[in-house]
C-alpha cells in the first residue's frame, strides 16, 4: 500500500508546475529511487533506469536542474511509474 501511494503523490507532484517538480532532483529522493529500483525484477529495466538515475544525478550535481527532470523521467518510465 505505501508503494501505491508513493506513487499517487510522485504523480500529483510531475503534473504540479515546473518549479515544484524541481524538488525532485535531491539526494533524498534519490535515495529513494535507488531502493526503489534495487527492488526491481525485470534485470533489462533494473538496468535502464539505473542508467537513467546516474545521468539524473549527474545533471543534479553539474546544477542543471532541467536535465536531472528529464533524465528522472526517463527512470520513472523504466520503473513503470
Amino acid at each position: 500500500m505505501s508503494k501505491a501511494l508513493f506513487v499517487a503523490a510522485l504523480m500529483v507532484v510531475l503534473g504540479s508546475s515546473q518549479a515544484y517538480a524541481q524538488d525532485l532532483c535531491n539526494d533524498a529522493h534519490m535515495k529513494q529511487m535507488d531502493e526503489m529500483i534495487a527492488k526491481m525484477t525485470d534485470a533489462a529495466k533494473q538496468k535502464e533506469a539505473n542508467a537513467a538515475l546516474d545521468q539524473s544525478k549527474a545533471a543534479m550535481k553539474a546544477g542543471d536542474t532541467a536535465g536531472c527532470m528529464k533524465y528522472m523521467d526517463a527512470a520513472h518510465k523504466a520503473m513503470g511509474l
